[in-house]
């Protein structure tokens, strides 16, 4: 194995990842997006990801998905049966 620099290191990680997306379906990349976001945002503050839905969006979407979340079927929720 050859050491590389870190321009080189760059490089290749370039160039793999590009084949790596150019040969993923729409549906392996949403998923790959899904999963990053998830992972992303579960690293998140409630305060933090709050403001994120609020700047990114508004802040009626905030209150309206805390809404639909605490308003909805507890089961689906797991709240322990509270609504």
């Amino acid at each position: 194995m050859k050491d590389l620099t870190n321009a080189q290191k760059d490089e290749l990680i370039e160039q793999y990842v590009e084949l790596v997306v150019d040969n993923m379906d729409v549906k392996s990349m949403m998923q790959f997006i899904t999963d990053t976001l998830k992972d992303v945002y579960n690293d998140y503050s409630d305060e933090e990801l709050k403001c994120q839905i609020e700047v990114s969006y508004d802040e009626e979407l905030y209150e309206e998905l805390v809404d639909n979340i605490t308003n909805t079927d507890p089961i689906v929720y797991n709240n322990g049966g509270k609504s």
